[in-house]
């Protein structure tokens, strides 16, 4: 395989430690593209990479001493019954609508990017709405489940905006609830998605190497620059896949 492959699992990994996030965004077009599988073996490869990644991610970075507690569960269990949810629905699902879903998604968090604005410094706590809590994180494991990824580059800036203190903070809340939703989703799929657990394993031991090495580089890189290039990243990810699709429903006609 491809050397080049191999450098972008250890992106993903570095990705999801730097900003709890964007793992599943890089995974899921690498094995489609580099690996050559077919898309619902692809995010099921991508839910169980994102899981363990974002695992291991948030053990580094110790995140136990920044979570809010009753947020995490509230956001967990949603994600959680989302995650299922999503996988289930998932399998009826044609795969040039999943992966057209799935550009949709990389177009919405890439212009989302370019307007959130992510607070470096710590503020107080706003109090948990547990109601919309919860919702947010069916809807956020829902997408988990459907399109293989974490979807964290919602979750920080919705986890920002419902008063979690700062960007390490939130991004710390990140890990552990991707962790639960893809896990969930990943059990789910099993007996209904098959995957290569040879490909599996080693993206995994890449992409964990990449994640322990974002974390140790969270506070010390300009995150507003690496952020906006990221976001361009994603852009022109999002309109080769969108390139691809168009090429292959002009030859089906």
């Amino acid at each position: 395989m491809l050397l080049w492959v191999w450098m972008v699992a250890l992106m993903v990994g570095l990705v999801l430690g730097l900003f709890g996030a964007g793992g599943g965004m890089l995974s899921v077009p690498l094995l489609i593209y580099g690996v050559g599988l077919p898309i619902k073996e692809a995010v099921v490869m991508s839910i169980w990479l994102v899981a363990v990644v974002s695992l291991v991610a948030a053990l580094h970075q110790r995140v136990w001493r920044v979570l809010r507690l009753k947020l995490l569960a509230f956001f967990a269990f949603g994600g959680i019954l989302g995650g299922a949810l999503g996988a289930r629905l998932a399998g009826g699902i044609p795969d040039i609508l999943q992966q057209f879903l799935f550009v949709l998604l990389l177009i919405g968090v890439s212009l989302w990017m370019l307007r959130v604005k992510n607070r470096d410094t710590a503020e107080p706590d706003a109090p948990c709405n547990c109601l919309l809590t919860l919702l947010v994180g069916i809807l956020v494991g829902g997408l988990t489940g459907i399109l293989g990824v974490g979807a964290g580059f919602l979750m920080v800036p919705i986890l920002i905006a419902m008063g979690v203190s700062h960007l390490p903070t939130a991004v710390a809340h990140s890990l552990v609830l991707i962790a639960c939703n893809a896990t969930a989703a990943g059990i789910s799929y099993i007996g209904v998605v098959s995957v290569e657990l040879n490909i599996l394993v080693l993206f995994i031991i890449l992409a964990a190497t990449g994640a322990l090495l974002g974390g140790l580089l969270l506070k010390r890189l300009p995150m507003a620059k690496v952020q906006g290039g990221f976001t361009v990243f994603l852009l022109l990810i999002a309109l080769f896949m969108l390139f691809d699709l168009a090429s292959v429903f002009f030859i089906a006609e």
